[in-house]
């Protein structure tokens, strides 16, 4: 029962909602290994940049905007990507997995979504399995899977053509493989190793404060014969350190984002909000800790070992995620959610001492309520974007389900549907689409030349052709709009009657996603270039929409 209503979760409704801008950003690089065997952020005539406004040099944008080379050399100068503008900022595991799914299913939304999906699912199954392996409970072990299942985020994030469901299924694998080999299975090592290596490959922030706990863990159970926590560490070592070098990991540094999200207090406190949220409560956590120093002698070693590395993966990733990221998204931290599902079941069920119907109504309380996480809220209540966040607003039961069900059986205006469909229809593709957010969406479903986005790649490159096509989210702050109104102002347009609904974001997985008001949004303006179309300034003024 358990594994149909996960698979209605994770693959009702697939294809229906199209790609907003990161799962975009994976689906356009995985076209591109297909094209080019590599995955480039500049295929000779739209660029991909990482997103991130706050990072970009104001001192010679307008120079770039004019002038694609330029833009080119700029993020090749710092850093961005290869000097053949391959990609570094994230690993190229998830873009080789959506461009076989590509190669077989076609360039489609599902064939995009589908194998992160499938990882999902697959996460939840091994989930099962490690913990009645290393447990010995069948109960623990359903409700491990089931608090995953009602887990609405990770769920989302799943969804997504993005690492993270990938992140999720390795950190599983990583720590199946490490306690065969510390049992003593045969090729034990030699499968930690290699899945180990696998996640590196499709997130290689989050796998070292891991690895630094699984090692504390080896370093102290073999401190009699170190020769063999030494030899697979360092296979492992020589396995990564060439990618190392390859994405430029030794020497970057996280782009902070701006305004309050630049304070470490600020990242610090969001990601330990975030972990308390939506992948496990504080509250659980101290007291499965709690519960494991009082009941060290009477489970077993397999169980002491598995239950100690949860909690040590817990509290690493708290401190090690906004160390190093530039906000605080739930992102960053989702992949965790496994942890804290076994986590919160080893508590439920050890804690009633085996009293199986206690503990299920322990679990629905966690999956259904936000009492366990409402503590940490008391204690330093959340900040003003967190409070708008319907999720947070309701003590009865967690508002983040509606959103869970909503977004797979019903849900609201997809404003990048919206607009690519009216793109198909009624443009050339020779048309240059001058857009301001979300352009990366644009580059996976239409052939047409992209300008814009956060970057303003080619906004006043109009040497050859001047934009023929006008795309703008009049909502997103994280623009340069300075230049998008100078050359918005050069001509005339004439607005076309979309829409869309005019939200920051798409299919935006985040907490933040849910905040957005699809039903009292303005709208998209989509508008042709014209000679007698309406008067400039039609972004800032007074278009009827």
């Amino acid at each position: 029962m358990a594994g149909i209503v996960a698979s209605i979760l994770l693959f009702w409704g697939l294809g229906e909602k199209y790609l907003w801008q990161d799962e975009a950003n994976t689906a356009v690089l995985a076209t591109r290994i297909l094209r080019f065997g590599r995955p480039l952020a500049y295929d000779g005539v739209n660029l991909l940049t990482i997103d991130h406004f706050v990072g970009e040099d104001v001192v010679n944008i307008e120079k770039r905007t004019a002038d694609p080379n330029l833009s080119v050399r700029y993020y090749v100068d710092h850093g961005a990507y290869k000097a053949d503008t391959a990609w570094t900022f994230h690993p190229w595991g998830q873009f080789f997995v959506a461009a076989a799914s590509f190669k077989i299913l076609g360039q489609t939304t599902l064939a995009a979504r589908l194998p992160f999906a499938l990882a999902g699912l697959a996460t939840i199954l091994l989930l099962y399995r490690l913990v009645r392996a290393h447990c010995r409970s069948d109960s623990m072990a359903w409700i491990a899977a089931v608090l995953l299942i009602g887990n609405s985020y990770w769920i989302l994030h799943s969804r997504q053509c993005r690492y993270y469901s990938l992140s999720s299924l390795f950190l599983i694998l990583t720590l199946t493989a490490y306690m065969r080999w510390q049992s003593g299975a045969r090729w034990g090592a030699t499968t930690f190793v290699v899945c180990a290596w696998a996640w590196f490959q499709v997130d290689y922030g989050t796998v070292w404060p891991v690895f630094g706990v699984l090692s504390l863990d080896a370093c102290w159970t073999n401190r009699r014969n170190p020769w063999r926590t030494l030899c697979a560490g360092v296979v492992l070592g020589a396995m990564i350190a060439p990618f190392t070098v390859f994405y430029h990991l030794t020497g970057r540094a996280s782009v902070q984002g701006g305004g309050s999200s630049r304070d470490p207090n600020y990242r610090y406190w969001f990601s330990v909000l975030n972990m308390n949220e939506y992948v496990v409560p504080l509250l659980v956590v101290t007291a499965a800790a709690a519960l494991l120093v009082w009941r060290w002698k009477t489970i077993s070693a397999a169980e002491r070992r598995l239950m100690a590395i949860a909690s040590g993966i817990i509290c690493a990733l708290s401190l090690w995620v906004p160390t190093i990221t530039s906000d605080a998204y739930l992102r960053y931290i989702i992949m965790a959610a496994p942890i804290g599902s076994l986590l919160s079941a080893w508590l439920l069920v050890r804690g009633c001492n085996g009293r199986t119907a206690y503990a299920w109504v322990g679990a629905a309380v966690l999956i259904l309520t936000p009492w366990l996480r409402m503590p940490l809220q008391v204690l330093n209540p959340p900040a003003s974007w967190y409070v708008i966040n319907k999720t947070a607003t309701n003590w009865m039961y967690k508002g983040e389900l509606v959103r869970l069900l909503t977004e797979v059986f019903n849900p609201p205006p997809d404003p990048n549907r919206m607009v690519v469909e009216w793109l198909r229809q009624n443009t050339q593709p020779t048309d240059e689409i001058l857009v301001n957010y979300e352009d990366t969406p644009l580059m996976f479903y239409l052939p047409n030349p992209i300008r814009g986005g956060i970057e303003a790649f080619r906004v006043e490159d109009d040497a050859k052709k001047p934009p023929d096509i006008l795309v703008i989210r009049r909502s997103v702050a994280f623009v340069h709009w300075n230049i998008f109104a100078r050359e918005i102002n050069r001509y005339r347009w004439s607005v076309a009657p979309v829409g869309a609904p005019d939200v920051v974001w798409g299919n935006n997985p985040d907490p933040m996603g849910d905040a957005q008001e699809f039903a009292s949004a303005n709208r998209i303006i989509v508008a042709r270039r014209t000679e007698s179309g309406t008067t400039r300034g039609v972004v800032f003024g007074n278009a009827q929409e």
